[in-house]
């Protein structure tokens, strides 16, 4: 009777602090605007109580926003408010839930205070989890799931500890696209003088190093042995590709790492081929497309089974690998932050995280830990330590913190290249995020200033174009394409079309209309798309002011689009110093047993400037070499 009286009690307080005032029996329905459109709802309530939450509409991002809308709808009804917490990293997402559910209730005649309060009741017992495992990882996103995959395939046991709410962490936010040689390279499009000239371009360049000098020299002799055969599909070996992303990054690269990038990344994408129904689309078989600072075209888009329809990054990569991990019985536990590593007797044996209530646990890893928990691009503490940037915007996801470098420094890691710090020149202007998936492909697409001028080679280096932004007025540039672009699917139609509700992007019938809509000078425009659509057409930049290395075609079918462009922080090169086994070395180069880290939390793969798409080839190749090394390493 005690018990009984207890809970009524319980009940009378948990629904006072919820939803409380008598309502109207029924379905009711709601909507508010999430990240990427409309949040549509339905809420069921009897006249007391919400019964039942669903998304009836969401376009909100897998992984990310899709979060969200898998765990508040049970959040409300638990806490019989539509107050809960929000999903860490999803928070625009969990507030228009959040909105939606407030406004069918608020049809349902639910009084509007009593939503603002959140539902007093008890936390749940803390679930059970692991802390033994033979192998530790942290950081849950693409790195780390490689590594993690790659470990139970050896028979592992692991545990892979993640900070956030939401497993994926830069990886889920990105295209997914990756640069690796083509496995079938006969079936490319053919070599064209502009690629010839790029490649001359690596040929000829002086290089400072006598260990750069002898890829540079294989590269010759590859390339003449190319040209001898008489084949006429585009040029690319992995030395050509290590040499490039050298040369690219200013040679500040380890040579030794970057060619095990390059000559593992045609593995690397095949092996996430076989994790999944995903598949890649190899872009230099249908046309030369360049990637926003990539430099050459050996662009691999993951996409769905067909080989055809988009596929979303957390879909390719961290959903297949996630499940596998947890097939395979080992554990992913999300909001564990990694606070210390434990090292004993000179061996790293694991690490102590902290959970979201500030709880310790000791994580043990009888064979090794790796780290892959990313770089530093949100810290702009850190950021400022290490480079004195102006630039305050970000393209990270909110846990790119670093902390997980410095506590490996303080157990004897060594660092390298912590100043390099990559500004992406397609920051949205007005929140930082990156929209690379909507500003055209550079080969077909001008970047032109207020004034309607080009100034920067739109096929160049990241760096180099940040830096044209940062030198223009406002600080602000604009890419601009045509209807070509959105027929060919080089960029989605549903993905523009968003854009442009939020007022990220315009369209308009003429040149004039475009201009006027975005702020740019309309006899400039005219002019600067005149001069380069006549580029276009002869394929040659000897007329443009700005020269630009890969033209791709005309600006000339309405309707056109205009994407604002910014520069925002997004890759920071440096890191923990590693090897080519992705063993984390010391202060003296040398090995610290146990302890090993793959993505972008290392240093020493990049340079001074990450080309395009080498980030996932990154995550690809090292994640996958950890895991397999941690395993060989513990024999």
């Amino acid at each position: 009777m005690h018990t009984s009286r207890s809970l009524v009690l319980f009940s009378l307080t948990f629904l006072a602090a919820g939803v409380s005032q008598a309502m109207t029996a029924g379905t009711f329905a709601g909507s508010a605007t999430g990240r990427n459109g409309e949040v549509a709802v339905e809420v069921d309530v009897s006249t007391n109580r919400i019964e039942a939450v669903r998304i009836v509409k969401s376009t909100e991002t897998p992984g990310i926003g899709s979060l969200a809308t898998d765990a508040l709808p049970a959040a409300i009804v638990a806490a019989q408010s539509p107050n809960v917490d929000v999903v860490s990293g999803a928070t625009i997402t969990s507030d228009a839930i959040k909105a939606a559910v407030s406004k069918a209730l608020e049809k349902a005649g639910a009084d509007p205070k009593s939503m603002k309060a959140k539902a007093a009741h008890k936390d749940a017992a803390a679930a059970s989890f692991p802390t033994k495992a033979d192998v530790v990882i942290v950081g849950a996103g693409g790195a780390g799931l490689v590594a993690a995959a790659t470990a139970v395939e050896q028979g592992a046991r692991v545990i892979v500890l993640e900070k956030m709410a939401m497993i994926g962490g830069n990886t889920a936010r990105s295209e997914g696209n990756m640069s690796a040689i083509d496995p079938e390279p006969e079936k490319l499009q053919p070599m064209t003088p502009a690629l010839e000239a790029i490649v001359e371009k690596y040929l000829n360049a002086k290089v400072p190093t006598a260990e750069i000098q002898a890829i540079q020299d294989t590269v010759r002799k590859q390339y003449a042995d190319y040209k001898a055969s008489g084949r006429k599909e585009i040029f690319d070996t992995p030395e050509l590709f290590a040499l490039q992303t050298l040369i690219g990054g200013d040679c500040k690269a380890d040579p030794k790492l970057v060619l095990v990038m390059a000559r593992n990344a045609t593995r690397a994408m095949l092996w996430l081929d076989d994790q999944s129904d995903m598949t890649w689309e190899h872009i230099a078989r249908k046309y030369v497309d360049m990637g926003i600072g990539a430099l050459y075209p050996r662009a691999q888009f993951p996409r769905a089974k067909d080989g055809v329809s988009p596929i979303s990054t957390y879909d390719a990569y961290i959903k297949p690998l996630a499940d596998k991990v947890k097939a395979a019985g080992s554990s992913i536990l999300t909001n564990m932050q990694v606070v210390d590593i434990v090292r004993e007797n000179g061996r790293v044996t694991g690490v102590i995280a902290q959970d979201k209530n500030g709880q310790k646990h000791k994580f043990t890893a009888s064979k090794g830990v790796i780290l892959a928990a990313g770089g530093y691009g949100a810290n702009l503490a850190m950021v400022k330590k290490y480079n004195g940037i102006s630039v305050t915007a970000t393209s990270n996801q909110p846990g790119t913190t670093g902390e997980v470098i410095e506590e490996a420094v303080k157990d004897g890691a060594a660092l390298e290249g912590m100043a390099w710090i990559q500004i992406h020149p397609h920051g949205n202007p007005k929140n930082g995020d990156l929209e690379s998936n909507i500003a055209g492909r550079p080969q077909d697409t001008p970047y032109v200033n207020k004034l309607g001028l080009r100034f920067a080679d739109e096929t160049g280096r990241r760096d180099d174009i940040s830096h044209g932004i940062l030198a223009q007025p406002g600080k602000v540039a604009f890419s601009i394409y045509d209807q070509k672009t959105i027929d060919a699917k080089k960029v989605r139609p549903e993905h523009i079309e968003r854009a442009i509700t939020h007022g990220y992007a315009f369209r308009a019938n003429s040149l004039p209309e475009l201009a006027k809509a975005a702020g740019i000078s309309a006899e400039g425009l005219e002019k600067t798309i005149a001069v380069y659509n006549e580029a276009a057409k002869l394929q040659s930049d000897s007329a443009l002011s700005v020269p630009k290395a890969v033209i791709g075609w005309p600006v000339d079918k309405a309707p056109y689009y205009c994407v604002p462009i910014t520069v925002t922080i997004h890759h920071t090169m440096g890191g923990l110093k590693i090897d080519e086994e992705t063993r984390v070395l010391d202060q003296n180069g040398k090995p610290i047993p146990g302890l090993f880290a793959a993505g972008e939390i290392t240093g020493g793969i990049h340079g001074g400037n990450r080309l395009g798409r080498n980030a996932l080839t990154d995550l690809l190749v090292f994640g996958h070499i950890a895991g397999e090394e941690v395993m060989k390493a513990a024999k």
